[in-house]
């Protein structure tokens, strides 16, 4: 009995559960806003930058354009072979005499047909209606997988600028300690392994955030490579440098 009664329960949930899978289908609209549409944040307006300025982008749209002009094509192609013919029997447009066969008709008329062509016209055109489909799917990955790149050189650089920030900020905390060990050293209030070890510190200091700066501008370029302009060129209210 227990059962029999876990059945209904199983069959609630699978219809449930289909009908959330259904709910949640992708709106490619939102992966990458419309070029027309205002984009939702600084970080949108991004993703539509590499999507306008990106080559693979151009190159999957261009796809889907020969798929549809191809399957169009397709669609006609059964009157490729085609063929009509005409004769005109010209003995009798003439007034008919002895010799002539006044039983043959004026004219004939005939029409021949690629029978092949004809029955796999069908065929033919759900292929072409597929292509259009698969092309549509490349664009629709290339969406994803443009967004993903966008967003994560972004997320690199904003988080190479703070490093930078912070290493800046103990760059100069130290320098200000090497600065106050140096005076105390030249009046003796501090040993030589004072001074040497704040020395070492600020340029260790130094060359963390030369390092840190460097990421920084390793960063950018990966961005702008993707987005395909220069950083200083991107122009927007929530722009920060």
């Amino acid at each position: 009995m227990q059962r029999n009664k876990l059945y209904p329960t199983a069959a609630l949930l699978l219809c449930l559960s289909a009908s959330l899978v259904h709910a949640q289908q992708t709106d490619f609209d939102n992966i990458v806003q419309p070029l027309e549409a205002k984009a939702r944040d600084f970080s949108e307006y991004l993703v539509q930058l590499a999507w306008q300025n990106n080559p693979e982008s151009a190159i999957v749209l261009d796809e889907k354009l020969v798929a549809e002009a191809t399957a169009k094509n397709a669609r006609k192609e059964w009157m490729r072979d085609v063929q009509a013919t005409f004769n005109l029997n010209e003995s009798n447009l003439r007034s008919p005499d002895s010799s002539s066969n006044v039983f043959f008709p004026r004219y004939n008329f005939g029409l021949s047909l690629n029978l092949y062509n004809v029955m796999s016209q069908k065929n033919k055109n759900k292929i072409g209606k597929k292509e259009v489909q698969i092309a549509d799917h490349k664009i629709n990955q290339r969406k994803l997988q443009l967004r993903e790149e966008t967003l994560a050189r972004y997320a690199q650089y904003k988080l190479a600028k703070a490093i930078l920030e912070k290493r800046a900020l103990a760059e100069q905390e130290i320098y200000t300690n090497y600065v106050l060990i140096q005076q105390l050293y030249k009046t003796d209030e501090k040993t030589l392994e004072d001074y040497t070890n704040a020395t070492s510190a600020y340029y260790a200091a130094q060359e963390s955030r030369l390092k840190a700066d460097t990421e920084v501008q390793i960063a950018r370029l990966s961005l702008e490579a993707i987005i395909g302009l220069k950083w200083e060129q991107v122009q927007h209210p929530a722009k920060t440098e």
